[in-house]
């Protein structure tokens, strides 16, 4: 359970842009690309959302991987569609979303068993927060185990980032070279930080030196820090932020000691909008590929947990899985292969060991066993182009 702070006033907001670099890879032979159900532009925002499945779901026992290779390890190139990648024993493995290319990625050591994060690019990955894997091959991330504030930089990976232990500051990994230690910090403690898609820009939840606590923008060097949404509730803590692929949208999920509340922050003018509130724990923010699209986790690992969606249909929470096969197991939110399609872990309880990977589809209410029985599953995807990141001259910051 988060900490609590005293309360403090607020200060102006301006707009902030930059720009990053790019990395290149060695390039393998890449497969016909798969095409999404739905192009992002494609998913209706005034219709109503339908309230049953209109299409039939897998069959629970039947995968569309009933196993994965037994090959040489090696790294690839993502399918350009994206994929899934999850570890079998020690193996790290890639797969197609029609299940029809899999190969293995990496033989792991122990210490690299653990969660994967794909970069923006998706041509490098963190694995269980310690190591970096890429064409190159694997080196010390230098950050530790168990960090789990530990971000990508946008647009291309090319560093990656997270508060220290006692908040204090914000230290920065170049990604190629992580004994380049920066300290990139604008606050004076943070909580939660991010990087803005547009790159150029990372967006923190914590207290200014002057002790006003709130969310900021500053560059990535840690220059012109600038308040987007004022803390004004001392019971309450920024547990999470995320963005939209687009760049206008900041998600913010906060905790007051009674309830979990997601907000939908928009940079343009900075108006904040309460989207959903639960008395049970939020987690996991994972934005979709269409604007205002957004998936989290409800619940304790210690029982059953449920995924939701922002269906912008409707306009109010979906509970995903409903008349499927995976209906009251325990499912968490991994990432979106397109507008439609949200690609999630299943379990009969709890959130961690092995887990079955489905993709639930929004529009029409289906869903499809990819595996059965992987850990540390996720979605392999580059990240689509964004906006630069702006605030209005005359945006005034909202108050949480």
């Amino acid at each position: 359970m988060s900490t609590r702070r005293r309360s403090h006033v607020v200060a102006t907001v301006v707009a902030l842009a930059a720009l990053a670099g790019a990395c290149t890879t060695e390039r393998s032979e890449a497969p016909p690309s798969l095409v999404p159900l739905v192009p992002p532009d494609a998913l209706p925002v005034s219709t109503v959302a339908t309230s049953t499945t209109v299409a039939s779901s897998s069959d629970p026992n039947a995968p569309l991987l009933v196993a994965p290779p037994d090959t040489e390890c090696g790294y690839s190139d993502p399918v350009p569609a994206g994929e899934i990648t999850f570890v079998v024993g020690d193996r790290l493995y890639g797969m197609s979303v029609d299940g029809t290319i899999a190969r293995c990625l990496l033989q792991l050591q122990p210490a690299e068993r653990g969660p994967v994060s794909w970069a923006p690019s998706a041509a490098r990955a963190l694995l269980n927060v310690a190591t970096v894997y890429d064409v190159l091959g694997v080196r010390s991330s230098g950050f530790e185990v168990g960090n789990t504030g530990v971000r990508w930089e946008y647009p291309d990976g090319a560093g990656l980032f997270a508060p220290v232990s006692s908040g204090r500051s914000l230290a920065r990994r170049d990604a190629a070279d992580p004994t380049q230690r920066t300290d990139v910090s604008f606050l004076g403690r943070t909580s939660a930080a991010i990087a803005h898609p547009g790159g150029g820009v990372r967006i923190a939840a914590g207290q200014a030196a002057d002790g006003t606590r709130g969310i900021y923008a500053a560059t990535d060097a840690g220059d012109g820090a600038r308040l987007l949404a004022a803390i004004i509730d001392p019971a309450l803590d920024v547990v999470e932020l995320a963005t939209d692929p687009a760049g206008g949208t900041v998600w913010v999920l906060s905790d007051n000691g009674a309830q979990f509340r997601i907000h939908r922050l928009l940079l343009a003018d900075l108006s904040l909008l309460e989207m959903t509130r639960e008395q049970a724990p939020i987690s996991q923010l994972v934005p979709g590929t269409a604007t205002g699209s957004l998936a989290w986790k409800v619940g304790l690992c210690n029982s059953a947990t449920t995924t939701r969606v922002l269906d912008e249909r409707s306009g109010v929470p979906r509970t995903v899985g409903e008349a499927t096969p995976i209906a009251g197991q325990s499912v968490s939110p991994l990432g979106w292969l397109d507008a439609a399609r949200l690609v999630v872990a299943v379990r009969p309880f709890g959130c961690d060991g092995p887990a079955d990977v489905w993709v639930w589809n929004l529009l029409d209410g289906s869903a499809l066993l990819l595996v059965k029985n992987v850990e540390f599953p996720t979605v392999r995807v580059h990240a689509p182009p964004s906006q630069q990141f702006g605030v209005s001259e005359a945006a005034v910051p909202g108050a949480l």
